[in-house]
């Protein structure tokens, strides 16, 4: 594995081709559950409970020095939907990797590296790859929380990779816009969000994100911004 560079903003037609085929994608998938052809696995609480090892505490800490609240709480929840989702569709996930990457996925949207050189994916990737190597971890274990972290936003290309990328991406798209919500139970939906509230998460949210757009106009960002994306950002996560 190696790190995966930062791209830029990439071409309209580009970005309007992979939003078109993620949500084809998406539809038919969620077709498919309708008509039966596709179950879903049963979940229980300990399928999304936090890691409490050191150094996921030590990634805690990490973010909300950074971080204000309402980041560290998408953190939380984009773990949690990303960990439901992975054992839903019966995947493996290394928990402990998956947790750092969620937690850390962010940090390029935190005041004090917002405005780094880079797309804010890569450079949170990067703040997060030397928090991995920082703690002692390997440097396999490091790129693959940077490569997660580098592609959280990257429609149609994050979901083709491993587990612990491709949950990273639908569980912050599910915290977003709701990607997936139909193969997350009510009731798992009710205790996430009450252990990690939304809190009027867009009106705080969508600003980041333009202040990327707005002051980094060739970032990977940018684009999608160009193309309404702050206006999908979901106010509510309702069961469907």
């Amino acid at each position: 594995m190696t790190l995966i560079p930062d791209p830029g903003r990439a071409a309209k037609p580009v970005l309007i081709s992979r939003f078109v085929r993620s949500g084809i994608g998406g539809n038919l998938r969620s077709l498919a559950l309708r008509l039966g052809l596709k179950r879903l696995e049963d979940i229980v609480p300990d399928d999304w409970k936090i890691p409490d090892s050191d150094l996921a505490c030590r990634a805690v800490q990490t973010v909300e020095a950074l971080c204000p609240g309402f980041i560290v709480r998408h953190s939380y929840r984009t773990y949690c939907f990303g960990a439901v989702l992975a054992a839903r569709n019966g995947l493996k996930l290394d928990k402990e990797t998956f947790f750092l990457a969620a937690m850390l996925h962010d940090l390029g949207l935190s005041e004090k590296h917002a405005d780094d050189p880079g797309s804010f994916e890569w450079v949170g990737a990067r703040l997060a790859h030397r928090f991995c190597l920082d703690q002692g971890e390997a440097e396999a274990r490091a790129e693959l929380v940077h490569n997660a972290i580098a592609l959280h936003t990257s429609a149609g290309i994050a979901g083709k990779h491993v587990p612990e990328i491709a949950m990273l991406h639908f569980g912050a798209g599910l915290d977003l816009f709701g990607m997936k919500l139909d193969e997350v139970p009510p009731l798992s939906l009710a205790s996430i969000l009450e252990a990690h509230p939304r809190d009027g998460f867009k009106a705080c949210f969508s600003p980041c994100l333009q202040h990327q757009a707005d002051t980094k106009p060739d970032s990977n960002i940018a684009g999608a911004m160009a193309l309404g994306l702050s206006d999908m950002i979901r106010e509510k996560l309702d069961a469907a």
